[in-house]
Order: C-alpha cells, then structure tokens, then sequence
C-alpha cells in the first residue's frame, strides 16, 4: 500500500545559486531583451495583464494565471531559460527599466492576495477577489526571488504576509517542505545554511 512520504521540518536555508555548480551566468538564460519582453507578456501573462488586471479589479484572474518562471526568476525553476545566477541577477538589477517592472509585478502579486507590500499590512476593505489562494509555491518562488535579488524591503514584507497567514509555518507543495521562506535574511551571508539532512527533498524543481 502506497505510504505517502512525510513532509520534514526545515530551519535552514538552500545556498543562493544552490544550482549553479559555481557557474556565475546560467547559459541558458534568455537574453535581457527576451527577459524584458517576457516580463511585459510574450510568453504568457506579464505585467501588461497584471496592470489590466488591477485597473479592472478582476483579481480572481491573476490567482489562476501561470506565470511565476519569468515573473519571479530563481535559481532553481522547471523552466531553465528563466533561471537566474549571480551575474544574471547582477544584469538584471542593473536595467532600471526591468528592477521597477519586477517591484511592480511583486506588488500586484500581493494586492490579489489582499497584501499592501509597500505598507506591509493587509489592505481593508479588500476588494473582490482578493484573498490568499493557499498558493504556496507561488509565495516561495516570490520570497526566494526577492531574496536571490536582495530586495530587502519587499522580502520583510513579505515573510510578514507569510506569517500573517500561516503563524506556525507548514508551506508546502507536492510533499516539498517550503518552510525556508521565513528564515531568509539579508545580507545571504546572515542566512542559517547548514547543509540540509534531506537533499533530495531540497533540490527539487517547481
């Protein structure tokens, strides 16, 4: 009879760029134009919609859009083109044009889930279709982007939202303990790293 794996508890963090193999640059990111151009929508929902979204006030369409790979970039996504390494951060956070554009998308990420980033507090009244979506992984990918970006006051207001929601923690996705997202800290030197009893877990792409 099939045992379904029980979900370990994390008080660590993965290492930024865990995935690199001490790469600087994923070389198989898109270039920033193509970045750009995805951020805004040639690959599927972008800010245009997220803008579009927010003007109309039909948050319920933005809970079930996809869109977190080249919205919210990490280290370690399903989709390898968007995965970012040091220097792609480093690129990335240099265009003004882009790093305004991702501040945006994280703010509107959050007001559909009824979360005012910039005030770090939940708005009243919400609006309809606002609300959390027990969405974790999104959340995750969010918090580890902001982190990997060293967006410091978007990640506190963030990890707030995440114990707002959820005060004792168990974020998860498909057995997958997300936990980490409230012991990141910047700089990433300050973050808790051991290195983790339950690799295989860890390493684990969404």
């Amino acid at each position: 009879m099939f045992k379904r794996r029980q979900v370990q508890p994390v008080d660590h963090v993965r290492k930024p760029f865990f995935t690199s193999g001490g790469r600087p640059k994923n070389r198989f990111r898109v270039p920033l134009p193509e970045m750009k151009a995805a951020q805004m929508g040639n690959h599927g929902p972008g800010l245009k919609t997220f803008r579009e979204i927010e003007s109309s006030g039909r948050w319920g369409s933005l809970h079930h859009a996809h869109f977190d790979w080249w919205m919210f970039p990490i280290d370690d996504g399903s989709r390898q083109e968007f995965n970012v390494f040091k220097e792609d951060v480093e690129e990335l956070k240099a265009d003004q044009e882009y790093l305004s554009n991702y501040r945006d998308a994280v703010r509107l990420a959050l007001k559909a889930w009824g979360w005012d980033v910039d005030a770090a507090q939940m708005y009243q009244p919400q609006e309809k279709g606002m609300g959390w979506t027990n969405w974790d992984v999104r959340l995750a990918k969010i918090c580890r982007s902001l982190w990997l970006f060293e967006q410091a006051d978007y990640l506190d207001s963030v990890q707030k939202f995440a114990r707002v929601i959820k005060p004792n923690g168990g974020f998860r996705y498909a057995g997958i303990n997300l936990d980490e997202i409230l012991y990141m800290r910047l700089p990433h030197e300050g973050t808790k790293s051991p290195p983790s009893p339950h690799a295989s877990d860890d390493n684990q792409t969404v």
